[in-house]
């Protein structure tokens, strides 16, 4: 099988990223469930990480259908744009979505980075929690949420998937937001005053950096 230009580069980014990420989801998984607060309720917990597996599939039949893998006119093909890998201009909207896949990856990777010892895989108040306002979450307070957005998102446009792209809009992106709201109540409740004004210095921006005029 052939893939085009821009399903190699989605492939070779999520390598990278995943070998530049080891260490810090190592460290994540181990001190999973070891806080003195943990989220049970699976809405919170687990259905955001389910929606974002759904993602990931429905972008990877995207990506064999956007690289000629069915026959056109199957149901399988309208998960993407097109199978036409003639196409300059769904193959500009595909290098779109890779460089939007680059920026979540920073994001995310980034943010697991920047939290440091208080970065665990699940929504919960680990013992020696404190207020983190280095690295990218001087900017945005759930680098991390944002980037699992960004990246569903890009490659999601990457694979001219609509689908894709229209699960995480209406679906992933929302759970994570959910999930964004819940741990600020969390650590409001747990940290006080301090998370409050961190909160105030990112001027509340969840997802988006606020350095940018408009954003959640």
């Amino acid at each position: 099988m052939h893939f085009n230009a821009s399903t190699i580069a989605t492939v070779l980014v999520v390598v990278v990223s995943g070998v530049i990420a080891t260490p810090v989801l190592i460290k994540g998984f181990a001190i999973r469930g070891s806080g003195r607060i943990y989220e049970s309720d699976f809405s919170i917990q687990r259905l955001p990480q389910y929606a974002a597996l759904v993602n990931v599939i429905l972008i990877a039949l995207g990506f064999l259908a956007f690289n000629g893998s069915f026959a056109a006119g199957s149901p399988i093909n309208l998960l993407a744009g097109t199978t036409d890998e003639a196409s300059s201009m769904w193959q500009t909207i595909s290098w779109v979505g890779v460089a939007i896949l680059v920026s979540g990856m920073i994001f995310m990777v980034g943010g697991w980075y920047s939290l440091g010892e208080c970065f665990s895989t699940d929504a919960e108040v680990l013992n020696d929690h404190k207020v983190k306002n280095t690295g990218l979450l001087k900017w945005v307070m759930h680098p991390i949420y944002s980037g699992i957005i960004q990246c569903l998102l890009g490659a999601s446009v990457a694979a001219t998937s609509l689908v894709g792209v229209l699960f995480c809009v209406l679906v992933t992106g929302p759970l994570w937001l959910r999930r964004a709201k819940y741990e600020e109540r969390l650590l409001i409740e747990n940290l006080g005053e301090p998370y409050k004004e961190y909160a105030e210095q990112t001027k509340w921006r969840r997802l988006v950096p606020k350095f940018f005029p408009i954003g959640v």
